[in-house]
């Protein structure tokens, strides 16, 4: 027991200072001998509640060495040891020797189901029932088992065959892994970034995308150029050019004082202009299509001001 008495790290804690006590050379938590822990069970059934307690502490030193076999599946050994003590404690209840079953065995099955347990439900952050998480507990197992006799990591045809299942009820299972990372786990090297920092913002627009979008915005302005100011005016504030908000027709004629049908037949006229303007534009020239940039940007500029624009219409 001077392997489960050393302090983890060298540090002092509650942990440490419980396995040095069960673990010291004294008899008070020494296991006992078959034939003392049968008629101690025999008195725990019957209810003597010394009896149950001296049959719960004489075996922690078993939670503790099954705990044990459980590092590393995610949960913390004082947690392991703590849930298998429930378990031994059930035992010491429920423990009947009239059907031959040595104590040690039977607290054993208990322990063993509590940790089984606390791991599948506390360890992980995707919960999977219980009996399936014993099965990928075999099945990894039975992985090691077939790779240290055979040489070489098994294939999904061993692990069926194995296991008793079809390769169908095996990818199923497989399914069950699932591996869960911390976004400020560090990456493979060193000295990386974590992972949160190497992970692609899906809100965030792809270069090529968004070069594409300035060229069709500056191919836009471009084609504004052979609008007068009113059929600007009027598309600027139904389409929410320069950010403004969009305005309907029906308040842009009120704001213009103009009827909705004469607003309306001002924006269509407005935007043959546009479109003609597009079918023209590869023909013009680099210096061309830059005039013709500025000189809208401008415009726009100054029109925007002219027609004060209040909440957003449709």
């Amino acid at each position: 027991m001077k392997r489960i008495a050393k302090a983890r790290n060298g540090d002092w804690s509650a942990l440490n200072a419980y396995l040095k006590d069960i673990s010291g050379d004294g008899t008070e938590y020494a296991p006992l001998p078959h034939e003392e822990a049968q008629a101690l069970g025999v008195k725990s059934f019957a209810g003597d509640l010394d009896a149950r307690e001296t049959l719960v502490r004489t075996h922690l030193r078993l939670v503790v060495k099954i705990a044990h076999q459980y590092a590393g599946f995610g949960l913390p050994l004082a947690d392991m040891i703590a849930e298998g003590n429930l378990g031994l404690f059930r035992a010491s209840e429920l423990y009947n020797p009239k059907f031959g079953t040595r104590f040690l065995t039977y607290a054993s099955v208990w322990i063993k189901q509590r940790i089984h347990r606390a791991i599948t439900s506390q360890s992980k952050a995707v919960r999977i029932p219980v009996w399936r998480s014993q099965r990928l507990r075999k099945l990894s197992r039975i992985q090691d088992d077939i790779s240290s006799q055979l040489g070489r990591h098994a294939n999904e045809e061993d692990l069926a065959e194995r296991l008793g299942i079809s390769q169908e009820e095996l990818a199923e299972l497989q399914g069950d892994r699932v591996e869960v990372f911390s976004l400020d786990a560090p990456s493979l090297d060193t000295d990386g970034p974590d992972l949160a920092e190497t992970l692609p913002d899906d809100s965030a627009v792809h270069p090529a995308q968004k070069m594409g979008m300035e060229e069709m915005q500056d191919e836009l302005l471009a084609c504004l150029a052979d609008l007068d100011d009113r059929e600007l005016q009027v598309l600027s504030h139904k389409f929410g050019f320069q950010a403004s908000s969009q305005v309907s027709l029906r308040e842009l004629g009120r704001r213009l004082n103009l009827s909705h049908e004469w607003v309306r037949r001002i924006a269509e006229l407005a935007l043959v202009k546009v479109r003609r303007a597009f079918s023209e534009s590869p023909r013009w020239s680099h210096a061309e299509r830059k005039l013709r940039y500025a000189a809208s940007a401008a415009r726009l500029k100054l029109i925007s001001p002219v027609l004060p624009l209040g909440k957003s219409q449709g």
